[in-house]
């Protein structure tokens, strides 16, 4: 079931304290699911969310949209532990990024992942953040050709916690999840580096969405996929026991 988890991440200087987290467990197929009814910026837009992982050495899927395993656009961890953000058509890369760095800490993970295909420099148009820093030593640096329209804010199937393909579940927890529809924002809008501890700490995004975008607490404060956006771009909840 859906479970809440109390005081997961913390902060000691007086800004955002997120309160839980919504665990995943890929043995029961959970995750959500949202398809837009009309298409967003699909060439620009920014997602994060805090993460925790509880399974290693698998592919799982962390935010995915698309309709079959040769046509999605996907962020997840590989079994070998990076960090990979890639999109398919018809089987073709459009673009994709993937990390040196390996990401086997049990501890939380605060991941941005910003795609700006407008921008004239072709490094500039995909972009991921682990704990406010930018990833700039990649394996895979594949970036897609100007003003492409990506899968993610199209009218096609969303997922968190998954993906198109049927078993590309993901475990473990996820928190404080963003979509900025139509804007391509670095991590300072989500997080802060904390002067107390050194480290990164979460902070309530105050901008404005975009048409199709949303956010999901996942803190126990609402019921699973509710949008807090105020947009209304609520999430179905998939096999999770629980409403909260």
């Amino acid at each position: 079931m859906g479970i809440a988890i109390p005081q997961v991440i913390t902060n000691r200087s007086g800004a955002q304290v997120i309160d839980g987290s919504l665990k995943f467990d890929a043995g029961k197929s959970e995750h959500l699911k949202r398809t837009p009814g009309s298409a967003g910026n699909r060439r620009t837009w920014t997602w994060a969310a805090w993460v925790k992982r509880t399974v290693y050495g698998a592919d799982k899927f962390i935010f995915s949209a698309g309709s079959d395993a040769s046509n999605q656009h996907y962020l997840r961890f590989k079994s070998d532990n990076t960090l990979e953000a890639t999109e398919k058509i018809s089987d073709s890369t459009q673009s994709s990024l993937i990390t040196n760095a390996v990401h086997r800490d049990t501890g939380w993970y605060h991941l941005v992942y910003v795609f700006d295909s407008t921008q004239s420099t072709s490094s500039d148009r995909v972009s991921l953040y682990v704990n406010g820093v930018k990833q700039t030593a990649l394996s895979t640096n594949t970036y897609p050709s100007q003003n492409h329209d990506s899968y993610i804010n199209n009218t096609s199937a969303h997922y968190i916690g998954s993906s198109p393909l049927p078993s590309a579940y993901y475990d473990g927890s996820i928190s404080q999840v963003y979509l900025i529809d139509g804007q391509a924002l670095d991590a300072s809008y989500f997080g802060f580096t904390d002067p107390l501890t050194n480290t990164w700490k979460p902070k309530k995004y105050t901008g404005t969405f975009g048409t199709n975008g949303f956010w999901l607490p996942m803190d126990g404060s609402a019921p699973i996929g509710q949008d807090q956006s105020g947009n209304g771009n609520d999430w179905t909840p998939v096999n999770f026991g629980g409403s909260v």
